[in-house]
């Protein structure tokens, strides 16, 4: 299962990688490309962080303005867990330090899915000279592969929770939103740090953004480099 996992990530970075120089090629704009580096989810992160946890992907931005660009990623999210025992499944997909009270073992938890996001985000950026606060929202596509395709019951329950569609594609369609900044060290190179939170069942966004284990279970921080195409 994580193998078409990691050829998922592989084509899409692939794809993303030729996109900045057709940018440039056809605009005066500003295009650049960088590398991410993403905690776990934050309740994860806050319950007990270390650096062998961390997660990675890849991302473009495009400034359309000096005060608007878009920007596309994808992101490797790591596992989500089904719980609360390592034989069923009551709720999920959460973080791990969600969905037991760590009793467990993850090597020996039987229902998860490894995930995969990718979102397009418009952002609204002030450009301080060196410093570029920006503030981003947009759709997002994820890509759940899920540790046993095969049990009707779970599939039963990922399609109560995704919708029958995703669940026989494996591709769902979701909100995304970010937060954060970059700081320029030079005109073509640029390091940052922000928060990106994932929405990935629109229906109950209204239910969720009052929630704060919403933004601690759904949401990610993140340190990037990027380096630009003038």
């Amino acid at each position: 299962m994580k193998k078409r996992a990691i050829f998922t990530i592989v084509f899409m970075v692939a794809l993303m990688c030729v996109a900045p120089f057709a940018f440039a090629q056809k605009t005066k704009g500003e295009a650049g490309i960088g590398f991410l580096a993403i905690s776990p989810p934050l309740v994860d992160t806050l319950s007990a962080f270390s650096v062998s946890d961390m997660l990675y992907g890849v991302t473009v931005n495009y400034a359309v303005r000096p005060w608007l660009g878009v920007s596309t990623d994808v992101l490797y999210l790591g596992d989500l867990y089904y719980g609360s025992g390592s034989g069923s499944f009551t709720k999920g997909p959460l973080p791990w330090s969600s969905i037991t009270t760590n009793s467990g073992n993850k090597a020996d938890w039987k229902y998860y899915e490894s995930f995969i996001y990718a979102p397009l985000s418009i952002n609204l950026m002030l450009p301080l000279g060196i410093v570029r606060p920006y503030l981003g929202l947009g759709p997002a596509f994820y890509f759940h592969f899920p540790s046993t395709n095969q049990d009707p019951t779970f599939t039963a329950y990922l399609a109560s929770h995704y919708g029958s569609a995703n669940v026989i594609g494996r591709i769902g369609q979701g909100l995304t939103a970010r937060v954060g900044f970059d700081v320029f060290l030079a005109d073509s190179l640029s390091i940052g740090v922000g928060y990106v939170v994932r929405e990935d069942t629109p229906a109950t966004l209204f239910n969720d953004i009052g929630s704060l284990d919403f933004y601690k279970q759904r949401g990610y921080l993140f340190a990037v480099g990027r380096v630009y195409l003038k």
